[in-house]
């Protein structure tokens, strides 16, 4: 068999034209479609990369945020119960200044309340021993009992202060002054002279005199000059000058 080398020869250059053909109308093609395939693969795997590296990041910021809202949550607990604490602290003093104001209101009203009960008791037992001794003392009223009134009189004349000296003495100086005496019983001219000696070294000069029988007085005298009034007698609980002479207005 011999080789035929024209044949050899047309059929590599069909070949390689073939080759060629399907280079340039296949094979190039289909090239570069696998390479735009592949340029586009890797456009959508580096973008699924940014995204996944955002979405990382986006989960990074999450995780940071909802750390920093857990510290400000914690800080708004520690805050709202420190704010709470002093104002239960706060309620607390108010509750015990409140309290302790109102025992102190409680006690000065149950002070006052025993100080007013203690005072009317005394104030009974005064009146009853006021009634005792007058009942007592109405008993023995008498002449003797009058001069020892009038004694008392005229020993509390002598010890009057001196402003009441001169308030007297210028009551007495008044035009028309009038000198009331007051007796349960006349009184005997010793007696009566003595008591006038006294008002006279008190006044000074005596004004007008009227004698006037009272017997509600008891026992005693009752002496009226102006807005003056001097008593020492059962009927006005026997003051006998307890706090001097007095006005009556």
């Amino acid at each position: 068999m011999q080789l035929d080398w024209t044949t050899l020869l047309l059929q590599i250059v069909n070949f390689l034209i073939l080759v060629w053909i399907l280079k340039r109308f296949l094979y190039q093609p289909v090239l570069d479609i696998i390479h735009r395939r592949q340029q586009g693969i890797e456009q959508t795997l580096a973008k699924a990369s940014d995204a996944e590296e955002r979405a990382a990041q986006l989960e990074r910021d999450y995780q940071a945020r909802l750390a920093d809202w857990d510290k400000e949550r914690k800080r708004a607990h520690a805050k709202l119960l420190e704010e709470l604490a002093a104002e239960r602290n706060q309620r607390s003093k108010q509750l015990e200044q409140t309290l302790a104001e109102q025992r102190e209101r409680d006690a000065s009203l149950e002070q006052r309340r025993r100080d007013e009960l203690q005072r009317q008791l005394e104030t009974a037992a005064l009146g009853q021993a006021g009634r005792f001794v007058g009942r007592l003392l109405e008993r023995l009223s008498g002449p003797e009992l009058d001069e020892r009134l009038v004694a008392t009189v005229i020993e509390d004349l002598g010890q009057l202060p001196d402003e009441q000296r001169r308030e007297l003495a210028a009551a007495a100086a008044q035009p028309n002054a009038t000198l009331r005496i007051e007796t349960a019983r006349p009184l005997n001219q010793a007696t009566r002279d003595l008591l006038l000696d006294s008002l006279r070294g008190v006044l000074g000069k005596l004004p007008s005199i009227e004698d006037k029988l009272t017997p509600e007085l008891v026992a005693g005298v009752r002496i009226a000059l102006g807005p003056w009034l001097l008593a020492a007698n059962l009927q006005d609980e026997l003051s006998c000058f307890r706090n001097g002479a007095y006005r009556a207005d």
